[in-house]
């Protein structure tokens, strides 16, 4: 099955699924992070909590344009990534903490980044 075929088909259970998940999975990744700054004694927390801020902001521009365009795609694909993109996150924070999940993490980063390119390429260069 194609990408855009799952994207088109996978379904989160109401419209405010699509908005919470993304958020859960943020929030999720500021406490692992918070975690492992606590174990590596390094606490530093400021700059992550802007970008944090800043996911939410387009999570809500896709909201937006999703309701106003009535495009559902657009928040399908903006709460995706944001959870793809946190979970390679909490990953990372996982292993700064000790705990090991590299062989893991691999093979999902090559699949994130392929879905990646060719959600790219669908969305922006098939359309030119």
């Amino acid at each position: 099955m194609e990408i855009i075929e799952l994207l088109k088909t996978l379904d989160f259970s109401n419209f405010g699924w699509i908005i919470a998940t993304p958020i859960i999975f943020s929030i999720a990744d500021i406490l692992t992070g918070l975690i492992q700054a606590i174990i590596n004694d390094d606490v530093k927390m400021r700059e992550g909590l802007l970008h944090k801020t800043l996911i939410i902001i387009v999570l809500l521009l896709s909201v937006i344009a999703t309701i106003t365009f009535e495009i559902d795609i657009v928040c399908k694909f903006v709460s995706i990534y944001i959870i793809l993109m946190e979970t390679i996150s909490i990953f990372e924070n996982l292993k700064k903490a000790g705990v090991d999940f590299d062989d893991l993490l691999k093979i999902f980063v090559k699949k994130v980044i392929s879905m990646i390119f060719f959600l790219y390429s669908y969305l922006f260069c098939d359309r030119i």
